[in-house]
C-alpha cells in the first residue's frame, strides 16, 4: 500500500488533522490503488479525521498518513491541520470561571 513508506511525503499529519477531498464525483481520469479512492469515498459526505479514517478502513494510522499524503500530492484532498494555541485566558477569566463554579 504504501511502498515501505513509513511517513507521508512533505509534512507529517497529527492524527487529529482533517481531510476532505476537493472535488466531487469520481476521482477525474486517475486510476487510484482502492485504500485511495476509499480514503476519498469516505472524506466525500464530510471531512474526517486521519484517526477516524484508520479505523473506518481497519488501516494503521501511520498508513493513512501516508496514503493521504499521496492524496494531498495529487491534489485530490485537502487537508485542516489543529490550529497551535494562539493565546492562553488571563488569570482573571480563570478565577472568574473558579467562582462560578464554587458557586455552583
Amino acid at each position: 500500500m504504501t511502498g515501505g513508506r513509513t511517513h507521508p511525503n512533505g509534512a507529517d499529519f497529527p492524527l487529529i488533522t482533517q481531510v476532505a477531498t476537493t472535488e466531487s464525483k469520481g476521482h477525474g481520469n486517475q486510476v487510484l490503488q482502492p485504500e485511495l479512492a476509499a480514503i476519498l469515498d469516505l472524506c466525500r459526505e464530510r471531512p474526517l479525521a486521519i484517526v477516524e479514517i484508520a479505523a473506518l478502513l481497519d488501516l494503521w494510522p501511520s498508513v493513512v498518513k501516508v496514503l493521504c499524503g499521496d492524496l494531498l500530492a495529487k491534489s485530490l484532498i485537502a487537508i485542516k491541520t489543529p490550529g497551535e494555541e494562539t493565546s492562553t485566558p488571563s488569570v482573571e477569566l480563570l478565577e472568574r470561571v473558579i467562582r462560578g463554579i464554587r458557586e455552583l
